[in-house]
């Protein structure tokens, strides 16, 4: 019966000191960030240097290119040709010997003369496309060296 009192003292005593112990709370905020990372790269084909303009090419793969970008919101990747969709031969003069070319890239629109636009809808990581060309045959062509600049720009959204 004595220890029956003693348990029951010592319930009330914790009680009433846990009763009266004054409470605080604390809390911490975490946080972080990512920053927006948009990369691409083109890979030659060994057809980007050896594109036939006598007989001409049907989707020739001239190039693998590689996107990465974190948008979550999504990215485009533009496409540009520096001569407009031709190839042009050395002498730059407007006088020069030319070949048109098409050009096509994933699920790009538009043109390589005006530009040709891919949109992605999220982030992708590693996604490649190949770049192809099509240059109408032509057997009158004039001989020399042939080229054009292709510029692949990735933005975010």
């Amino acid at each position: 019966m004595k220890t029956t009192k003693m348990a029951i003292a010592f319930a009330a005593t914790a009680a009433s000191f846990f009763a009266n112990a004054q409470s605080t709370t604390a809390q911490i905020d975490l946080r972080g960030t990512v920053a927006l990372n948009c990369t691409i790269s083109v890979s030659p084909t060994a057809k980007a240097t050896s594109l036939d303009i006598k007989a001409g090419e049907q989707n020739a793969a001239v190039g693998v290119v590689t996107e990465d970008c974190n948008s979550g919101s999504g990215y485009t990747v533009a496409i540009a040709s520096q001569h407009g969709g031709q190839l042009r031969s050395v002498a730059d003069d407007g006088s020069a010997p030319l070949a048109n070319y098409t050009a096509s890239y994933d699920d790009a629109t538009g043109s390589i003369a005006s530009g040709l636009t891919a949109t992605r809808n999220g982030a992708f990581f590693g996604r490649t496309g190949n770049l192809l060309v099509n240059i109408p045959a032509n057997a009158q062509a004039i001989a020399g060296y042939y080229s054009d600049s292709i510029t692949v720009v990735i933005a975010a959204k």
